[in-house]
């Protein structure tokens, strides 16, 4: 799907603007609190020519949260090796997570806040973009792992989707406290999740 045109010089930059105030604001209110005045007003362009990038909110929306979760996905596709063991995999990855700043990490969670407002194609998009970002890289991470025997066979997406539950875990304050730094709540997500909470004999 094209959502926007580029035919004046400056047009790259002028997306980039846009999508920038776009960004900022949609983390800091509700899909349905911000306008398209509202963003030519933080992006400083007029709204014809946010119009003339983009004919409505929730394609500029969609714009923006995609192209966001293209650049995640490449950051840590650029991190992770393609060999290795699960855990230094898994480590490389979950690295570059807990490195965003909580602004980045909070435009990757509009998918679950203001997902409901989108249909159909645009709506599909997002999760699937969301998806190849970060839990997708995990499971194949972790089918890998079941291949060369690192894990017992599971389902491997079943699998994904709870390891990135014990990493958003490392995220709050309390896990902060009892955890430390952002490399010893790595080793602990990564513990958990590898070795289990079970009691060492």
């Amino acid at each position: 799907m094209r959502y926007f045109a580029t035919t004046m010089p400056h047009s790259d930059s002028t997306l980039t603007t846009i999508l920038t105030a776009a960004e900022k604001l949609f983390v800091e209110r509700n899909y349905a609190d911000v306008s398209m005045r509202d963003i030519s007003v933080a992006a400083n362009v007029s709204t014809g020519a946010l119009y003339h990038h983009f004919p409505s909110k929730e394609k500029l929306y969609y714009a923006m949260f995609t192209a966001y979760m293209a650049r995640v996905k490449q950051t840590t596709l650029d991190a992770v090796p393609a060999a290795g063991s699960c855990r230094e995999r898994l480590r490389a990855l979950t690295r570059v997570y807990l490195a965003m700043r909580p602004t980045q990490r909070n435009v990757m969670r509009l998918v679950r806040r203001d997902l409901n407002a989108f249909n159909g194609r645009l709506r599909g998009g997002m999760v699937r973009a969301y998806q190849g970002a970060v839990p997708d890289l995990v499971e194949q991470i972790l089918r890998d792992a079941i291949k060369h025997k690192e894990i017992k066979k599971q389902d491997a997406r079943w699998l994904a989707w709870a390891y990135v539950a014990i990493v958003e875990t490392t995220l709050s304050e309390y896990a902060q406290q009892k955890l430390g730094d952002a490399d010893a709540r790595l080793e602990a997500a990564l513990d958990l999740f590898l070795e289990g909470a079970r009691q060492v004999r």
